[in-house]
């Protein structure tokens, strides 16, 4: 069952390459710094909805969002969305990638679970402000990670490494 996932997870990105470059490059047309991420936000909150995501609007803070999709009982898995730009430079930090990225996942993980091949709970959560603003602290200090049993996203390098130092990373234990 988890290479019908991998496979049917990879043809749907596939189908959707060009509706996720066009995603990307909407937001890197138009960067907006850090709680003023209204466009980015009326974008990729849309993106979600047309897949059949639940969508929560402004969750906690005026342009963070959470979709979701649920297929049973299962762990709640996170996939977190940046989406805000640099002032004068504009999303030079990649966060239109990370978004982009983040969103592939997401419609992957649902595509597998809506297809029965897995079980659980993909959460999605919109984080703005990452260039200084401090949005996740926001969200995390509001709740919005309480019932979250893991949380992940890409962030984009110039290079590529055999050995990466984490820049925040915590091991959990049962």
């Amino acid at each position: 069952m988890a290479a019908a996932a991998k496979d049917l997870a990879a043809s749907y990105i596939d189908s959707e390459r060009e509706k996720l470059k066009d995603l990307s490059l909407a937001l890197w047309n138009n960067p907006e710094v850090g709680f003023e991420e209204h466009k980015a936000h009326q974008t990729v909150t849309d993106f979600f909805e047309e897949r059949g995501f639940t969508v929560q609007r402004e969750y906690r803070l005026p342009t963070a969002f959470r979709a979701e999709f649920t297929n049973g009982a299962g762990p709640n898995i996170c996939i977190i969305c940046e989406y805000d730009a640099l002032p004068e430079i504009g999303h030079a930090c990649g966060h239109n990638l990370i978004c982009e990225a983040g969103v592939a996942a997401s419609i992957a993980v649902k595509a597998a679970l809506a297809a029965n091949l897995i079980t659980g709970k993909l959460t999605v959560l919109g984080t703005p402000a990452e260039e200084g603003g401090g949005g996740k602290i926001d969200l995390i200090n509001a709740g919005a990670f309480d019932d979250i049993d893991c949380a992940m996203m890409v962030h984009p390098f110039g290079g590529n490494f055999i050995y990466i130092s984490w820049l925040a990373i915590q091991r959990v234990m049962s």
